[in-house]
């Protein structure tokens, strides 16, 4: 019996590290016993939580220079 099937659409990337921050993300891995893709994923997320504000202002003002132009 495989995953069960979700409506969720996924996206693939692909990504190159250097190699000092692929150790780093395997050694993270390990220790948390999960695969590396999963702290990638984690740490996309975090960082797109922390930046959304600042993504949203820095969108909102280029919409505003456009249309003052």
């Amino acid at each position: 019996m495989g995953r069960p099937q979700t409506d969720r659409q996924h996206s693939r990337l692909t990504v190159s590290l250097d190699e000092d921050a692929y150790k780093q993300v395997c050694d993270i891995a390990t220790r948390n016993d999960v695969s590396a893709a999963w702290v990638i994923r984690r740490a996309v997320k975090e960082f797109l939580e922390k930046e959304k504000p600042e993504i949203a202002v820095g969108h909102d003002a280029e919409e505003q220079r456009q249309s003052a132009s």
